[in-house]
């Protein structure tokens, strides 16, 4: 019995269970997703100095987007408008700061601070709203308006925002920190405190599913026990979602965009494991797993769709009535570095996929995570 019980503990400290992430775990980088920005090719190197990309960043201080959204459906977002500007925000001001470059650091500050005083985004609908409105996707209709867009767009281009606000922390006087602080904290508990650990378990979409909105909040503000408290939930909202198998609850099952979605919460799981991992957080094995099975159903349905599309699933799914001239049959264009996160991460090397290849843009900012990780210095 003696020899019993030893082995038993000899077993337990030989295979130690993840331990919980906890605030003296978590160290925050300067800029985020990394120490120092350094000039990034893959960012691209727009400027300030163009009249056009200056004022179509300066659009989104009188930018109505509930009007924007309106024009969408549960089918397809119309963002343009939104992402678009705050993506050229994000990119001349990285290459400012990387540049080290004054006069368009103190460009960008003017611009991070006149949407501050504009109150950008703050009018959208709020999550608590969104109980009073109809379901995306209402009787599987494409065509019926998903409000939850409107909410979402928002919050996730608001932490875009607080990001480019992060790279220029530094640079910020006392009186404007106080005002970007003033208009981050306000948006804070409009978009992001009243659900910031709130999912209903289906499926994985963007900013780590509502993640990464946290861990921003909390390199702004230094809350090391925030940090720690949102890696442990996520890493149970990601057990619950990523089968064992690889597929995704919800993501991998949307008809003839299943394939897409699924490369859409997969790299949003990627850009969010960097971050922990970069943070301190240690990943629990679980996690990594399954994350990797993942990154191997992503391969398969490259090479063989007909087989990634045969998983029978049997959950609640009503985002799923595409019609075959919808169809998104490849890796998701938005996830710019997905082929650099999955090798990085997982040591899976991503399929050629000419689709997705053609159609992903060249440079700029990943907007499902907030950074392009082809500019991460291993």
């Amino acid at each position: 019995m003696k020899n019993i019980v030893i082995l038993l503990i000899f077993l337990l400290l030989s295979f130690p269970a993840n331990a919980k992430v906890k605030s003296k775990d978590v160290s925050f980088p300067k800029h985020f997703y990394t120490e120092n920005i350094e000039v990034c090719s893959f960012v691209g190197d727009e400027s300030f100095k163009s009249d056009y990309t200056k004022s179509r960043i300066e659009s989104l201080a009188k930018l109505d987007w509930m009007s924007e959204w309106a024009k969408g459906n549960s089918r397809s977002v119309n963002h343009k408008n939104l992402t678009g500007p705050m993506t050229l925000f994000a990119v001349t001001t990285h290459t400012a700061i990387g540049n080290n470059d004054k006069n368009e650091i103190k460009l960008a500050k003017e611009i991070l601070i006149k949407m501050a005083k504009a109150d950008i985004l703050f009018d959208t609908i709020s999550r608590k709203e969104l109980k009073n409105k109809p379901r995306c996707w209402k009787d599987g209709n494409p065509e019926a308006p998903c409000w939850y867009h409107a909410y979402e767009f928002a919050r996730d281009a608001f932490t875009n925002y607080l990001i480019i606000a992060i790279y220029l922390k530094d640079h910020l006087n006392e009186k404007e920190f106080k005002t970007v602080n003033k208009y981050v904290k306000k948006m804070y508990k409009k978009f992001i405190q009243p659900h910031q650990f709130s999912v209903d378990d289906k499926g994985f979409y963007a900013m780590g599913n509502g993640g990464i909105p946290n861990l921003v909040y909390a390199n702004w503000t230094n809350d090391k026990k925030f940090a720690a408290k949102e890696f442990n939930f996520r890493f149970k909202n990601i057990e619950k979602v990523f089968y064992k198998d690889g597929y995704i609850n919800n993501n991998s099952f949307r008809g003839y965009r299943g394939l897409w979605y699924h490369s859409y919460g997969l790299n949003s799981a990627l850009g969010y494991i960097y971050l922990a991992k970069l943070w301190g957080a240690e990943i629990p094995d679980t996690v990594m797993k399954k994350i990797t099975k993942a990154a191997e159903v992503l391969n398969l349905g490259i090479k063989d769709y007909e087989k990634f599309t045969s998983r029978k699933y049997n959950g609640d799914q009503l985002n799923n009535k595409y019609k075959k001239k919808n169809a998104r049959m490849h890796t998701h264009q938005e996830a710019l570095a997905i082929d650099t996160l999955m090798e990085m991460i997982t040591g899976v090397k991503h399929e050629v996929d000419p689709t997705y290849l053609r159609k992903r843009r060249a440079k700029g900012i990943d907007n499902l995570i907030g950074f392009n990780a082809n500019c991460i210095k291993n």
